[in-house]
């Protein structure tokens, strides 16, 4: 399979540019080894959004775009400029239908694109400056059935640069051995793991017995410019050495991170078989498996000592904020913010991942605007008409408009549950829809 291919151009703001763009994706696409379906939607993305911000992009300033094919994913950059940005039509509830009032062939452009894509993500550069990125996934088959070995022998040692086949075998012993919530989702199609491994977006610490079979897994990735995420540890030996491959494992991942500029480690999915002592606890979230509510636990680990920030805080939000910085001994300035008495557009834009398997939704605000409370209300609509139970929105503190928006999430049945520290620009606070499905 090639690496990575990539392309990079500047256009004139014309939709003339469109389609030759589009037949460039094609191209990259084709030379990435994608599959028909997946050229396809690239493609069609690629010229719906370079339609759409030429329509949007402010005089003369060329449109930015970034074309690269990765071993898992196909992904398209778009950096523009626009003082009155609005794209709700990416919203995964828009329902734009042609001819009716009000919708414009950028509206349809922009939600075949949305459709089209697996996800996006809208980030601000600067005063009226943007960058749209949006990805198209490899399409790889399920797992066949796991089978574990039978018989291990210590002592367990950390397999140095696992092979592609051991990576892929881990994953599918872990998705046969813990729930599916606990498990990313690139384990169940164990072909994606070693190509997220091979292209740098996780990162695996495998634990081995002394025949070279396969005893536990801890896989990890970059979830802030500060902090990494990590899943596990999934161990795969009989009780009486469980613990051994644990410690093992989470000390080989400590180890590996020491060397690298982060502050923290996180985790939503952290198992049992965490040593607890290594870690501690920032809150939990609400779940709702096989119809019994329960917990989940979010851990975390300083690599580094903290020496405080400066956050932006919505008054009805203080009191939460300043009771979980005393509990994790944080030194925080806390930044007042007011709920905005007008919004700069009457659309606001939200990104949405869910998978139903893991009955986990996550909801994140790009661009704000008027109908946000709505728009947050008919994204949870759509999410328990999917059956999914666990809800999230994720607010950034060192952006004033979202950390402005308590408000909204309040009247939209969300209540705030965990702070991550230095979980994004600076602190994240996760916030859960409380009416569990």
């Amino acid at each position: 399979m090639p690496a990575d291919v990539a392309v990079s151009l500047e256009i004139p703001p014309e939709t003339a540019f469109a389609c030759p763009v589009a037949g460039l994706a094609d191209v990259l696409a084709e030379r990435a080894g994608f599959g028909q379906r997946e050229k396809y939607r690239f493609q069609l993305t690629v010229e719906e959004c370079c339609l759409c911000l030429a329509g949007l992009a402010e005089g003369q300033r060329p449109l930015a775009v970034g074309l690269t094919g990765r071993r898992h994913q196909l992904q398209a950059a778009f950096t523009f400029s626009a003082a009155q940005l609005s794209l709700g039509s990416l919203n995964l509830t828009s329902r734009a239908t042609p001819g009716a009032t009000g919708t414009s062939a950028e509206d349809m452009g922009l939600l075949l694109a949305g459709k089209a894509a697996d996800r996006f993500h809208l980030n601000l550069l600067g005063k009226d400056r943007f960058c749209l990125e949006v990805e198209v996934d490899r399409a790889y088959p399920e797992a066949p059935p796991a089978r574990l070995p039978g018989d291990w022998r210590p002592p367990f040692t950390i397999r140095a640069n696992p092979s592609p086949a051991q990576l892929a075998q881990a994953a599918t012993l872990a998705v046969a051995a813990y729930p599916l919530w606990q498990c990313p989702s690139c384990f169940r199609t164990p072909g994606k793991l070693p190509d997220m491994v091979a292209d740098g977006r996780i990162t695996c610490t495998l634990a081995c017995d002394a025949k070279g079979d396969i005893a536990g897994l801890l896989s990890w990735r970059q979830y802030s410019g500060q902090a990494l995420y990590f899943s596990g540890p999934f161990v795969f030996v009989p009780p009486a050495m469980v613990g051994d491959v644990a410690r093992l494992l989470v000390d080989g991942f400590l180890a590996a991170v020491a060397r690298e500029p982060y502050s923290i480690v996180l985790s939503f999915r952290s198992t049992a078989e965490l040593p607890q002592a290594s870690f501690e606890t920032l809150g939990a979230l609400q779940s709702l498996e096989d119809g019994r509510l329960g917990t989940r636990p979010v851990v975390f680990r300083q690599l580094r000592e903290d020496n405080g920030a400066a956050v932006w805080c919505s008054p009805l939000l203080e009191d939460f904020l300043r009771r979980a910085y005393a509990r994790l001994a944080l030194p925080r300035d806390i930044l007042p913010v007011e709920a905005p008495s007008g919004r700069p557009r009457r659309e606001s834009l939200l990104g949405a991942t869910y998978d139903r398997v893991r009955n986990f939704a996550e909801l994140e605000p790009f661009l704000d605007g008027e109908d946000l409370a709505a728009n947050l209300a008919a994204h949870v609509a759509t999410f328990r008409r999917k059956g999914i139970g666990t809800i999230l929105c994720i607010m950034d503190l060192a952006v004033p408009w979202q950390a402005a928006l308590a408000g909204d999430l309040f009247q939209a049945g969300f209540a705030p549950v965990v702070v991550l520290p230095q979980g994004g620009q600076a602190d994240k606070v996760i916030w859960q829809y409380e009416q569990l499905a």
